[in-house]
This record gives structure tokens, C-alpha cells and sequence, in this order.
């Protein structure tokens, strides 16, 4: 399985980099695979995993396959539609790692600072999507510094969080701030290394217990 969402995840970087005449939605298609392989990957450990932890998995993966159509297709227009579908995402993430075993505020002062540093940057030119970006910075923010104290902790799910958040930065900063070189690029990869994280974290927690 693991191999397989390696291949999948090369194939739709290599078709970022080739820029091949494909229409969008084959586009959108492939960039979506890699995701649809991490739901069956929950799926084969349903009797693994608790059940609210695979029913919140499955609609944190949704969520995302969601959110990747619908930014693969933008035009203009439905950025804010896959942004609300990785909010929803990030939510059910959020749901998966409760409850809390130790708070950390180290870990969150420090995601905190991170994030107003990089909202200051893109800030002047948010516009009238300022609300849903603050909103959704917010709930990412949440998502990675969770990550450390959930009681279902581990390295996998630390470093999930962690390269979500680069992702999305370099998102943000290459659409709101600067434009950076093959920035679709190093967005897509550290998405599919977080999303590959995350499933792998919750599903050897509940693997070693």
C-alpha cells in the first residue's frame, strides 16, 4: 500500500512538472488517487481502528478528496469551496486526535507565532476572503499543535501536522503574497507526505495497542 501511494503521489507530481494537454478534470482525477488509496487504507483497518476514529478518518479523507477537486477545477471561483472542504477536513482530524492528554502551550505559541507571521504577509491582498482564511489558519493551527497532545501522539502524526502546515504556507504565500517557482509542486508533495503521516499515525496507534 505504501509503495502504491508513492507511485500514485509521483505520478500526478510528474504530470505537474510534464504539464501534459489533459483536461481538468482527468487532472483532478489524478491528484485525487493518491487520497482514494488512503481511504482504503482505513478501510482495510477498520477492525484496527476504534470506531469513531475510522468514521472520522474516513470523513477527514472525503473532506480532503473534496477539497483537492474542487482547487484542481478553481477558475476563480470555487476557492473558497475547497477551502471550506479542507476546513471540514481539518475538523474531523481535530475530532479523531480528542482527547487532549497534555497540553502543550509551547507547542501552540509556537504554531501560533508561525501563522501570524505568514497571515501578516498575504494579509493586504485577502480581500473579501480575509474571514474564511483567518477561519481556516485557525483550525490548521489547532490540527498540527493537537498533534503533540493528543493521547494518540507519536511521530507520525507530529510530523503530519507539522508538513501540513509548510503546505498550506506555501500555498497561501505563492496565491496571496509571492509568486514562487514550481510552487504547485512543493505544495503537492508535502500534502501527500502530511495526508501519508496523519492516516499512518492514527493506524499504528491503534495498531500497537
Amino acid at each position: 500500500m505504501n509503495i502504491l501511494f508513492l507511485i500514485l503521489s509521483s505520478v500526478y507530481i510528474a504530470l505537474l512538472l510534464l504539464q501534459p494537454s489533459l483536461t481538468q478534470p482527468i487532472m483532478a482525477l489524478f491528484k485525487t488517487l493518491p487520497i482514494g488509496l488512503l481511504i482504503v487504507m482505513v478501510l482495510k483497518g477498520r477492525n484496527q481502528l476504534q470506531n469513531r476514529t475510522f468514521i472520522t478518518l474516513l470523513f477527514a479523507l472525503s473532506f480532503s478528496a473534496l477539497g483537492d477537486v474542487l482547487l484542481a477545477l478553481d477558475t476563480g471561483q470555487l476557492f473558497i469551496g475547497g477551502l471550506a472542504a479542507f476546513f471540514i477536513s481539518h475538523a474531523f482530524y481535530i475530532i479523531t486526535m480528542l482527547p487532549i492528554k497534555t497540553w502543550r502551550l509551547d507547542v501552540v505559541l509556537l504554531y501560533l507565532f508561525l501563522a501570524i507571521i505568514v497571515f501578516c504577509l498575504f494579509y493586504p491582498n485577502l480581500n473579501d476572503i480575509l474571514i474564511p482564511v483567518l477561519f481556516y489558519m485557525l483550525v490548521l493551527t489547532i490540527m498540527a499543535s493537537l498533534t503533540w497532545m493528543t493521547d494518540k501522539s507519536n511521530g507520525f502524526l507530529v510530523l503530519g501536522g507539522a508538513v501540513f502546515v509548510i503546505s498550506d504556507s506555501i500555498l497561501g504565500l505563492n496565491r496571496f503574497y509571492l509568486e514562487i517557482a514550481h510552487a504547485d509542486i512543493a505544495i503537492m508533495i508535502t500534502y501527500y507526505i502530511a495526508q501519508f503521516f496523519l492516516i499512518n499515525g492514527f493506524i499504528n496507534h491503534h495498531s500497537n495497542k
